[in-house]
């Protein structure tokens, strides 16, 4: 039979296991929320002339949509259409590991995000487009090898949109130093 100290222990952990869950559970939603806002861009700011982000100033130097048939021959099947764009950053501090984890994303009104093609196949149109121009990085491989204070750096992604959200598309810039505020500019094609 067991003795009257142990009934007692046993009877405090019983007690005790709903506020030990309670505390876990809270714990656990505290380490999502966080995570959450690591990975997510929950206040996106329209970007103004002049305003520094992640230590540079950011705009849009080209847009090129391709699959209509009117930049090139190319045309592409049903309403989906290739959209390159290039961004320029010019350093205005020692940048260092400040654009770790860039994301370019596009963004329709609705809230629907594209992400940019991969690097590999990425490179493989841009070869396509113009056998003898040279690649130009993306988003991530610019983050890896950031300009010098007072350089300048281009950025090119690839996606593949469908041709009716083009006019309202608008980009999203972040990066893990930054999150959870990004950066937007109205890509404003017609």
């Amino acid at each position: 039979m067991a003795s009257r100290r142990e009934r007692r222990l046993w009877l405090v952990s019983l007690v005790s296991l709903p506020f030990l869950l309670a505390g876990d559970y809270a714990i656990d939603a505290w380490r999502n929320a966080k995570e959450y806002l690591r990975r997510n861009e929950v206040w996106v700011h329209g970007s103004v002339d002049g305003q520094l982000y992640a230590k540079a100033l950011w705009s849009i130097n080209q847009t090129r949509v391709i699959g209509d048939g009117r930049d090139t021959k190319i045309t592409f099947p049903g309403q989906m259409r290739l959209l390159i764009l290039q961004m320029n950053a010019q350093a205005k501090e020692e940048i260092g590991g400040a654009w770790s984890e860039c994301e370019l994303t596009l963004t329709d009104p609705s809230g629907r995000r594209w992400l940019p093609l991969n690097f590999i196949l990425s490179d493989n149109i841009s070869r396509d487009l113009d056998p003898h121009a040279t690649p130009i990085d993306g988003c991530g491989a610019a983050s890896r090898k950031p300009p010098a204070k007072g350089a300048s750096t281009l950025i090119e992604e690839k996606f593949v949109v469908p041709a009716d959200v083009i006019p309202s598309l608008s980009i999203s810039l972040s990066f893990a130093s930054t999150r959870p505020n990004a950066i937007s500019f109205p890509l404003a094609l017609h």
